[in-house]
């Protein structure tokens, strides 16, 4: 396979019948320059592609034979970028997105480790005057040739916040690149895919630092502190942050068995565990990201499975005072998919294990850190002969 960085983008827009509300405040937010390793900033990927695509319709003159292409939205229309990786390596920014990038100059990465970074760079999010920009740094990564990328934002919105007596650190990400500061969550749900969405981080164990799921989310409408529940307002041009502390209406989510749950919602982001599988939480829209189902056989041995296609628990609500019942787990099915003929004439069996409400697991249980043996197969034909036979693999 030819060598090749493959490029990645992401940037940071710079910007100068409820329930009764008990307190609130309003916080200015002020632009920072992301560390490298920043993982606020360090929670989205794009892809690169080896092959030019169609819609560059003329290159740079003098390319190497290494070359890459990005495509990222910005303002929710896509920009292309090429990567010459040849020493040092350069890349071309169709800023004017006509596809033309004949007479584009070129950005000098700058090394970083593994990494070379372009930029940042001011990219505008429309076409007319007045329209936002969003700061975008290009970084392109040498990951012996495994297409695997990572994009950091230049920066984001950040300043202090008082909360029930007590100052946290809390900032916001426009992940999305539309040069606004907008909830993750409408009227059925995440209204777009929760990774790419528009961030906010709350230094909640106040350390100085953010910290991942749980200090990090898509931005919710709502947030929990320590215990207290606030409804969350950015400005539009992420200039402030309000917060209003309000008493939300409880409901009950019952799965049946032991197991732990990752919910993304626009209350908030909760890893769930324990208690049986039943937990009281605010009502609100839901969607399960990760799902960890334990139980106990005859012997006393636990068992574990994982998945994340989890059915009925890919999107639900929880009403204020009720039960939001969803079954999962035993008894379990194995699922077959086939594909192929592939090139070589076989045909591949692709092997997983339904529960009762449609969701399905990673096939292999484990005990422990120990995951058990993959099965064997049989083929059998309409009478019952065996037409091959053989072990399986883990993908």
């Amino acid at each position: 396979m030819r060598s090749f960085l493959m490029v990645v983008a992401a940037a940071v827009f710079l910007a100068a019948g409820s329930p009764a509300v008990l307190a609130q405040g309003e916080f200015p937010l002020k632009y920072v320059v992301a560390e490298e390793n920043d993982p606020l900033t360090n929670t989205g990927y794009y892809r690169g592609m080896p092959t030019r695509p169609p819609q560059i319709k003329a290159l740079p003159q003098g390319l190497s034979d290494k070359v890459g292409y990005c495509e990222v939205s910005v303002g929710g229309k896509s920009l292309w970028a090429v990567l010459d990786a040849a020493s040092p390596p350069k890349l071309y920014v169709d800023l004017a997105r006509t596809g033309d990038l004949s007479a584009v100059a070129p950005l000098v990465g700058k090394v970083s480790g593994n990494q070379w970074r372009y930029g940042p760079i001011d990219i505008s999010t429309g076409n007319g005057e007045g329209a936002p920009t969003v700061k975008v740094l290009f970084v392109s990564i040498d990951n012996n040739e495994i297409l695997a990328v990572g994009g950091r934002a230049a920066g984001y919105l950040a300043g202090p916040a008082k909360l029930d007596g007590q100052t946290y650190r809390v900032a916001v990400l426009d992940k999305n690149l539309d040069g606004r500061y907008e909830c993750a969550f409408g009227k059925e749900g995440v209204s777009q895919p929760w990774w790419l969405a528009d961030a906010i981080a709350i230094d909640s164990d106040q350390d100085g630092k953010f910290t991942g799921a749980g200090e990090i989310m898509a931005l919710p409408k709502t947030v929990c502190v320590k215990g207290k529940y606030y409804r969350v307002e950015v400005a539009p041009d992420g200039s402030s942050i309000k917060f209003d502390e309000y008493e939300p209406k409880m409901g009950t989510l019952d799965i049946g068995l032991a197991a732990s749950l990752t919910l993304v919602s626009d209350t908030g982001w909760y890893s769930l565990s324990g208690s049986g599988g039943k937990w009281q939480v605010p009502e609100g829209t839901y969607g399960c990201v990760n799902l960890l189902v334990t139980q106990t056989d005859a012997k006393g041995k636990v068992w574990t499975l994982s998945g994340n296609d989890v059915g009925p628990l890919a999107k639900f609500e929880v009403r204020g005072g009720e039960t939001a019942s969803i079954q999962i787990g035993p008894p379990l099915a194995l699922k077959v998919d086939a594909s192929g003929p592939q090139s070589s004439g076989e045909i591949v069996l692709s092997l997983t294990l339904a529960g009762k409400a449609g969701e399905t697991y990673f096939l292999g249980l484990r005990q422990g850190a120990t995951r058990s043996s993959p099965p064997k197969v049989k083929v059998l034909d309409a009478s019952g002969k065996v037409l091959a036979e053989g072990n399986s693999e883990y993908g």
